[in-house]
């Protein structure tokens, strides 16, 4: 089957989805990388104010629950042309496809249209409540006398149902191994962490029953996991703000490959997304 190169990032609120796509626009324009620009956006709505605030050394906003934008850049990636279609939305809308067990038309057009997911995960923003494959039966007897969230699911489960939910409206079953969409899962603000280990590594130790899930249902190739360091440090201080502004953002950021390695080029993201 022909795979199309609309690509979707998926991403739970506060995830870094919008840091990217400021970032990765920046690269392409600036010519600092592997993807080119192929030719001038029609309309960088959804992207320009968060460019424009990392240029004057802020973190990006939030975006709204509700607001829903789709971002077109032409690129050129060793001569040839895509199109590479990102839909902004409120992050907050991934959290009700699990919570409330419903998707509406937008997301099963997103789920249908787009062949290539990118899924943006924060490693350090993950919670685990009652979940026996990631604690042991004192550390959960524990939690259980202190949580104030008791009915909540841990975001192992809710990430799995999350592309349960996204396959569903696809169309796609699960009964066989899965070849498209390809899947991408990138684990954000990789700065935070301060550690040694491989993304592989990292989402195994954090989240090994989502990792099981995805690497049973996925034939191999078809998916692959890195880290990504959008923005390279916060910009919680004024002598970080002043090194973005002065040095420009789009110097700034890196990739964690499979093997390990650090790569400053950001738009080698969407070249591995491409080649799965």
């Amino acid at each position: 089957m022909e795979i199309n190169n609309s690509t979707l990032i998926i991403g739970r609120p506060n995830s870094g989805k919008t840091t990217f796509q400021a970032q990765l626009y920046t690269r392409i324009e600036a010519n600092n990388g592997k993807i080119k620009l192929a030719r001038a956006p029609e309309d960088l709505t959804g992207i320009q104010k968060a460019c424009d605030r990392l240029a004057n050394g802020l973190e990006t906003e939030a975006t709204p629950a509700d607001e829903n934008v789709e971002v077109v850049i032409p690129v050129s990636l060793n001569g040839n042309d895509y199109d590479l279609i990102f839909k902004d939305y409120g992050g907050e809308q991934v959290h009700q496809i699990t919570n409330l067990l419903e998707y509406d038309k937008k997301w099963i057009k997103r789920a249908k249209s787009n062949d290539r997911w990118i899924l943006f995960i924060r490693p350090l923003e993950i919670y685990h409540p009652y979940d026996l494959s990631a604690k042991g039966f004192i550390e959960i007897d524990q939690d259980e006398k202190s949580s104030e969230n008791q009915n909540e699911l841990s975001d192992q489960y809710e990430f799995i149902e999350l592309l349960q939910a996204l396959l569903h409206a696809r169309g796609t079953g699960i009964k066989s191994q899965i070849h498209s969409p390809k899947l991408l899962i990138v684990l954000t603000c990789w700065d935070e962490l301060h550690t040694a280990i491989t993304p592989l590594e990292e989402l195994k130790k954090r989240l090994p029953l989502f990792h099981h899930f995805v690497d049973a249902l996925w034939q191999d190739g078809s998916y692959q996991i890195i880290g990504l360091s959008a923005q390279g440090f916060p910009l919680n201080d004024d002598e970080a703000k002043r090194k973005y502004i002065e040095e420009l953002p789009e110097s700034f950021g890196y990739l964690v490959l499979d093997n390990n390695s650090q790569e400053s080029d950001l738009t080698r993201l969407i070249e591995i997304a491409l080649n799965l």
